[in-house]
């Protein structure tokens, strides 16, 4: 049986859409990370911002801490960073040019494929990708794991829509955590707040000598 077959076979996917590999020159471009010497690293902003894992990943986007005046492999804006080497499976995106060590790995990619829905995909799959890593000593993956996923690919409108709703989605999300975190904050303070309420400015009275 083929791997599309295996893939599709118990969830038809919407007319228009289609299983591809992310191995297909067509569909992405793959780039793996290779660490350049230490003496060409800095911690002033000199040269190209240096990611060499996820430590330095935010929600979306990562903050450098260091940087490499002699990179070697480099991330355009847009590409889709992916933790390769222990923790494997965490994304980000690049927000602007950088260089990147060996425990990552740059997606970039084509035509067909929206940076947003590669990593909604590959998000949703960070558990297997996890999973595949675990197999190695130190928790790792290779460029022929990340050629090997295998994910469903819309057409642009849809994945566009698709990217559009999640972004709503977490939106909302991120209001009611603000709005949970301010009660929180609320609830905190009652204690205090009461005690005041009850005590006003009543001090004890010192300790005799």
């Amino acid at each position: 049986m083929s791997s599309k077959k295996r893939a599709g076979a118990h969830r038809p996917l919407p007319p228009g859409w289609r299983w591809v590999r992310l191995g297909d020159s067509s569909i992405a471009t793959i780039i793996m990370g290779q660490s350049p010497p230490g003496s060409t690293y800095t911690k002033d902003p000199v040269g190209l911002p240096f990611y060499q894992g996820a430590a330095d990943f935010g929600e979306l986007y990562p903050t450098p801490s260091v940087w490499c005046n002699a990179p070697i492999r480099i991330a355009e804006p847009g590409d889709v960073l992916l933790s390769v080497r222990a923790p494997v499976g965490p994304t980000n995106i690049a927000n602007e040019r950088c260089c990147i060590g060996r425990g990552l790995a740059a997606i970039r990619p084509g035509n067909l494929l929206l940076t947003y829905y590669l990593l909604v995909v590959l998000r949703h799959l960070e558990d297997k990708l996890a999973s595949r890593g675990s197999g190695s000593t130190f928790g790792a993956i290779g460029r022929e794991h990340i050629k090997a996923i295998i994910f469903p690919l819309p057409p642009l409108p849809d994945q566009r829509a698709i990217v559009a709703r999640l972004e709503a989605q977490m939106a909302e999300v991120q209001r009611l955590r603000a709005a949970a975190e301010r009660q929180l904050e609320a609830i905190n303070a009652l204690p205090g707040a009461l005690l005041n309420e009850v005590f006003g400015e009543f001090e004890p009275p010192m300790d005799s000598e």
